[in-house]
């Protein structure tokens, strides 16, 4: 089985992050991974079933940005709006100077403390702290032309990019585009030249899906296993997050004689990476009336970097549970206990009082600040005995745990 599991691995990553590639939600990638994702688990014997999901897809194209006779490299917005502009500008730096300055009929050009960290999306309901929703709140109080900011490098939200787009969100009208603090500076030297700003931006209504794989058991108590299929335009996320789905297929693959207790979900979760989280929206919405059915949820993202342990962390379980995970993962060769993190899927069970296990690299914050988000993360990154090691041992937790309840009872 080991073999032969390695090469399966091998073969999924390869369909999702190669052959598929990018899958941003709404995209033909994203739809061409969950429909391979569906036929997997139903050839594991699993009851699939999809969630519908409404996104945009998003296309750019061209984007011109000069100041008096000098160009400036700049990229529009993620779900930006088109626009063509020629007039003034005006700069801001703090949220005092963006509330006190006339902005109207203006570009505005953001820096400094504006341009630290990329906004929340409005309507994010899991991260949205009060400084991003007052910079909002008066970006479209003070209505600009649209919006050009200057940024650098922010792995804590934006992963590796450099520079990374202050504001991705379709729920926000304004046209917006982002720059390097280099080309900034070019901008910020010429505040009485006239600027220029012409960017071509599509959104397009579309759709997307979550897949659910359930091999029931003796009892409606669940026991959830999660990642997300979905990655940002431009990526194909072979770490973020083609090994977290791989771990889910290796393990559907190590359940398909299950019998036991507790009723399997193997789930992916679509828009993640997304500025709305449509799939987590959704499955908080169709499992409101029995969340409490979700014994344990399980969720991998970033796990399998060539090289790294994976880590693990618990929230709001039991004593017994996490004497089980201990026991589980207590090879210290391929695995490590961490602190907790929320950046990923487990935090809509955990923010809601399920128990719940988050899985990584313990290269986290160097994938995160270097690979993340970009094309250099691709399978070659990827170790493809760690994910199989992961997989055997979440079917190893899935074998403990049975045996726990018949022990009790």
């Amino acid at each position: 089985m080991g073999s032969y599991l390695n090469e399966q691995i091998r073969s999924d990553l390869i369909e999702l992050c190669v052959n598929i590639g990018e899958r941003h939600p709404g995209s033909q990638g994203n739809q061409q991974a969950t429909k391979y994702l569906a036929g997997r688990m139903a050839i594991a014997g699993f009851e699939v079933s999809t969630a519908e999901l409404d996104c945009i897809d998003w296309e750019a194209g061209d984007i011109i940005l000069k100041v008096g006779e000098q160009s400036i490299e700049a990229f529009i917005g993620p779900y930006s709006n088109s626009c063509e502009i020629e007039g003034r500008f005006q700069t801001a730096s703090s949220i005092t100077e963006l509330a006190r300055r006339d902005f109207t009929g203006k570009v505005m050009v953001l820096y400094g403390e504006l341009g630290k960290e990329q906004l929340a999306a409005k309507n994010f309901m899991f991260y949205n702290p009060d400084h991003h929703k007052r910079i909002v709140e008066l970006l479209e109080q003070q209505n600009p032309l649209a919006v050009l900011a200057i940024t650098g490098c922010n792995p804590a939200t934006t992963g590796a990019l450099n520079p990374f787009p202050l504001i991705e969100d379709g729920d926000f009208n304004i046209p917006s585009a982002y720059m390097a603090e280099q080309e900034g500076e070019k901008v910020l030297s010429r505040i009485d030249e006239e600027i220029y700003l012409r960017m071509e931006s599509k959104r397009i209504p579309s759709k997307a899906f979550n897949v659910a794989g359930v091999k029931k058991g003796r009892s409606a108590e669940r026991l959830v296993f999660c990642a997300h299929i979905d990655t940002k335009k431009g990526t194909p996320g072979a770490l973020d997050n083609g090994s977290g789905v791989c771990v889910l297929l290796a393990l559907a693959e190590l359940l398909k004689g299950y019998e036991g207790h507790y009723t399997i979900e193997l789930l992916a979760i679509n828009g993640e990476d997304y500025y709305a989280y449509p799939g987590g929206m959704r499955y908080l919405a169709d499992n409101q009336e029995h969340f409490e059915q979700i014994f344990l949820v399980v969720n991998s993202d970033g796990a399998g970097s060539k090289g790294s342990r994976t880590t693990y962390c618990c929230f709001n379980a039991t004593e017994a549970i996490e004497q089980v995970v201990s026991r589980v993962f207590k090879d210290e060769r391929k695995f490590i206990p961490t602190e907790p993190w929320y950046q990923s899927d487990h935090a809509m069970f955990a923010i809601n009082g399920r128990p719940a296990v988050a899985l990584t690299t313990e290269a986290f914050k160097e994938i995160w600040s270097t690979i993340a988000h970009t094309s250099k993360d691709t399978i070659d990154g990827v170790d493809i005995n760690t994910i199989a090691d992961i997989a055997r041992a979440l079917r190893e937790l899935v074998d403990e745990l049975n045996a726990h309840i018949y022990a009790s009872s």
